[in-house]
C-alpha cells in the first residue's frame, strides 16, 4: 500500500519532468505551445488593464502578432545564432547577424501590422506619419531584444537545471557501479584458497613462499588502489592477470593449462580497471573450478589501431554443473555490460558471448580511449 501511494505521488512529478525536459516531438511541441499561449494571455491581460474600453479580441490579436515575431527572434537567436556563432567565439558575426535579424523581423512585423506593443499601451506616441520608418523599426527591434534576453536566460537556466539533474544522476550511477564493482570484482574464495595453499607451501617449500606473498600483495594493492580510477594502462592490467594466474595455479598444479597472448602496443592504451580481470576470473570461477579433468584457459589481448580486443576462452566440464556455466556466468557479464554502458558511447564497445558443448568464449571490443558523450546546446 505504501509503495502504491509513493508511486501515485511520483506520477505528477514524472509527468512534469517529461514536459520540461523530454526532447521528443510531442513534449517539445506541447511546452512551446503552452509557453506561447501563456505569453499571449499574460500580455493581453496587461493591455486590457491599460485599455479597458478596447475590444479584448482586438487586444488578443495585437498581442498574438507581437508574440509571433518576438518568439521568432528569440528562437533564431537561441537555436541558431548562439550555437553557430557565439559559442564558437565568432562574436562579431553574432552581433552583426543579431542586429540584422532584429531589424528585418521588426520591419516585417510592422508591414504585417502597424502596431508595436508599447504603442498599443500608449497610442498617443504614434505620429501622424505612421510608424513605418527607420526610427520605429530600430526602436521596435530594440524592444524585441528584451524578450530575446529574457527567453535566452530562461533557456540557459533550464539547461543548467537539466545538466545538474543529469550530473547528480550520473554521480549516483557511478557510486552504485563502484559498489557493485567492489562486490563482484574479487572472489573471496580465491583469497581463502590462496591462503590455504600458502600455508601448505610454507611447510613444503618455504623458499617459494616469499614469491607467492609478493604476488598476493600485487593483486590486492591493484584491487584496492587502481580499481578506483577511471582508467588504467592495459599493460598494468595484464601484469595483474599474470600474477593472478600464478596464484590460481597453486590450486590446480600442472593439470591447468593457461595461455596468455598479447599483440600490439600495450603501453599507450588505457581501459577501465578490472575489465580484463573480471573476464579471466570468470574463466576460473565458472569453468576450471568445476572441471575435475584437465581444464584450460586461453587469453588474448590485441591492440590494433583504434581498438582493443579482449578474448577469453575456457574449457567446459562435461558434467551436469557444466551445463549451468553460461547461466551462472551471465550474471557477472551483465554487470560488466552495465558498467561499460556508463563509460562508453553505445557504439564504443561490443560484447559477444559464445557457448559450445566444451567451450565458453567471450569477446570484448573496446575503443582505444574512453569517450564521454556531451549533449549539444540545441
Amino acid at each position: 500500500m505504501a509503495t502504491e501511494r509513493l508511486k501515485i505521488k511520483q506520477e505528477p512529478e514524472q509527468r512534469m519532468n517529461k514536459l520540461l525536459y523530454d526532447n521528443r516531438l510531442w513534449y517539445r511541441g506541447s511546452r512551446h505551445l503552452l509557453f506561447f499561449v501563456s505569453l499571449v494571455l499574460l500580455f493581453s491581460f496587461i493591455l486590457r488593464s491599460q485599455q479597458p474600453h478596447e475590444s479584448y479580441f482586438t487586444l488578443l490579436k495585437v498581442t498574438a502578432i507581437n508574440a509571433v515575431f518576438f518568439l521568432a527572434y528569440a528562437y533564431i537567436t537561441i537555436f541558431l545564432l548562439i550555437p553557430e556563432y557565439l559559442l564558437k567565439q565568432k562574436v562579431l558575426y553574432f552581433i552583426l547577424f543579431f542586429v540584422l535579424v532584429g531589424i528585418a523581423l521588426s520591419a516585417l512585423k510592422l508591414m504585417v501590422s502597424e502596431t508595436i506593443f508599447y504603442a498599443s499601451i500608449s497610442p498617443g506616441i504614434i505620429p501622424e506619419s505612421g510608424i513605418m520608418n527607420l526610427r520605429f523599426i530600430v526602436v521596435n527591434a530594440k524592444d524585441m531584444t528584451f524578450i530575446v534576453a529574457v527567453l535566452s536566460i530562461a533557456k540557459y537556466v533550464k539547461d543548467y537545471l537539466f545538466a545538474e539533474r543529469l550530473r547528480k544522476k550520473l554521480e549516483e550511477q557511478e557510486k552504485q557501479a563502484q559498489q557493485k564493482l567492489m562486490q563482484s570484482q574479487f572472489d573471496p574464495h580465491f583469497l581463502f584458497n590462496t591462503i590455504n595453499n600458502l600455508y601448505a607451501l610454507s611447510l613444503l617449500n618455504p623458499e617459494k613462499t616469499k614469491e607467492v606473498i609478493h604476488r598476493i600483495k600485487v593483486v590486492l594493492k591493484y584491487i584496492i588502489d587502481e580499481s578506483q580510477k577511471t582508467s588504467v594502462l592495459l599493460a598494468d592490467e595484464i601484469t595483474l592477470i599474470e600474477n593472478y594466474i600464478q596464484l590460481e595455479k597453486l590450486r590446480y598444479g600442472k593439470r591447468l593449462k593457461v595461455a596468455l597472448h598479447t599483440e600490439g602496443n600495450l603501453e599507450e592504451v588505457r581501459i577501465p580497471p578490472m575489465i580484463l580481470f573480471l573476464l579471466v576470473e570468470n574463466c576460473f570461477k565458472h569453468g576450471s573450478s568445476l572441471d575435475a579433468g584437465i581444464p584450460w584457459i586461453d587469453i588474448k589481448v590485441e591492440v590494433d589501431g583504434g581498438k582493443v580486443l579482449l578474448t577469453t576462452e575456457n574449457s567446459k566440464p562435461k558434467t551436469i554443473a557444466g551445463l549451468e556455466i553460461k547461466r551462472n556466468a551471465g550474471h557477472g557479464l551483465k554487470s560488466l555490460e552495465k558498467r561499460l554502458m556508463l563509460l562508453y558511447h553505445k557504439d564504443g564497445y561490443h560484447l559477444d558471448i559464445h557457448s559450445e558443448d566444451r567451450l565458453f568464449r567471450v569477446k570484448l571490443e573496446l575503443k582505444k580511449n574512453l569517450e564521454v558523450s556531451f549533449s549539444t546546446y540545441r
